[in-house]
This record gives C-alpha cells, structure tokens and sequence, in this order.
C-alpha cells in the first residue's frame, strides 16, 4: 500500500498538484469497492502509429480513488524487415508486455464532467523476433524494461450510463540490458465511450426488490 501510494505521489508532485493528498487521505476511509477495467490506449513506435490494449484489477474509493494491478501487451503488428545473421534481411516482429501498478485520481467531479489522473508504473520485456526457414519462432534481440506513465483524462457523462472521454500522457520506457532497434518512449492518448454496468446493474437490482 505504501508503494502505490509513493507512486500516486510522484504522479501527482510531478504535475504540480501536491496539495490534492490531503483529500486523498479522507476517500480512502470510504469503503472500497472492486474495480474490473479494460485498458485500451493509442501510442507510437517509432514512426508507427499503435495500440496497446491491457486490464486492470483493482479498488476504488469514495468513486474517487482507485488502485490495483495490471498486464498491458502491445496489441498492434509492428514488423520491418532487419538484417538476421544467416538469412539477410528477413521480416522481423516486435513483441511487448508488462505488468504495472496503478493509481488513479478523480481531482475534478462537478455535474457530468470529470478530469482523472492516472499514472502506472510497471516492468516487462520486450523482443523483437522473426520465423526461421523451418517456421520456428527465434529471438533477434531481447530486453527487460521499466515504464512509467502519467496521463491526464477528462469525461462528460450523458443519459445516466455512458460517457464519452479523452486523454493524454507519455510513455517513458526505460530498457535494462539490450536495444530492440525501436523507439518506445512516446506520447499516448485516449479516446471512447465508457459504459456504466455497475451503476446500470445496481438500478436494475434495485427495481426489482
């Protein structure tokens, strides 16, 4: 608990806003409440525009404050053709997943809009690979890495149970040993429409008692 709650704080110290803490502390008296989330994020590699796609397991106060765990995987093909020692140039893949912690900050709620912070730190590998003349799946390079990732989102709610929203933040991917030949660190984005099952199954709970 205290690490995630360190990593909220570097989040938050680091988009100036240091003194929303103190408000912090009071929602997390509120009883939580789990939280079941899919992820689905823009970003660039390299020059290639990208999606990641990912879920998140985790606790929620006060409709306010959330926390967890969670898995992102790289969920577009990034391929280009690379020089393979004994084939030439051969097309090649690149490959990525991490697991993460993550908070996530609703600093403003008032009437159908609500702004978040969320900010995830998480470690993974990453590899670029490519098929051999037999099929067979071979490793060109391979790196573990640590990546770190504030974003800021706002949302409009409209006919009780949807919303629509946006986001944006950055991507600062870290490598421990090796080059995958990519450039990972980049902007990210978001974009959607959100629907409130818990809020519609609790509604529909309630007019049938």
């Amino acid at each position: 608990m205290r690490a995630i709650f360190f990593l909220f704080a570097f989040g938050v110290f680091s988009s100036g806003r240091a003194q929303l803490l103190d408000s912090i502390a009071l929602f997390v008296k509120d009883p939580p409440r789990p939280v079941v989330r899919l992820d689905m994020k823009g970003s660039f590699v390299s020059n290639q525009n990208v999606r990641m796609m990912g879920v998140k397991l985790g606790l929620e106060h006060a409709r306010r404050f959330q926390y967890g765990v969670g898995y992102s995987f790289l969920f577009s093909p990034v391929e280009r053709d690379r020089y393979v020692y004994g084939f030439g140039t051969w097309p090649t893949r690149l490959r990525m997943g991490y697991l993460h912690a993550y908070v996530d900050y609703a600093f403003y709620q008032r009437g159908p809009w609500e702004v978040r912070i969320p900010v995830q730190l998480g470690v993974g590998s990453g590899s670029v690979v490519y098929d051999d003349v037999a099929g067979r799946k071979q490793k060109l390079f391979r790196s573990g890495m640590i990546i770190y990732e504030p974003c800021m989102t706002v949302q409009y709610r409209f006919l009780k149970y949807f919303g629509v929203g946006a986001g944006w933040g950055y991507r600062l991917v870290m490598r421990t040993n090796h080059s995958l030949d990519e450039r990972l660190t980049a902007p990210i984005y978001t974009m959607g429409l959100r629907i409130f099952f818990a809020d519609l199954y609790r509604d529909y709970e309630g007019q049938r008692e």
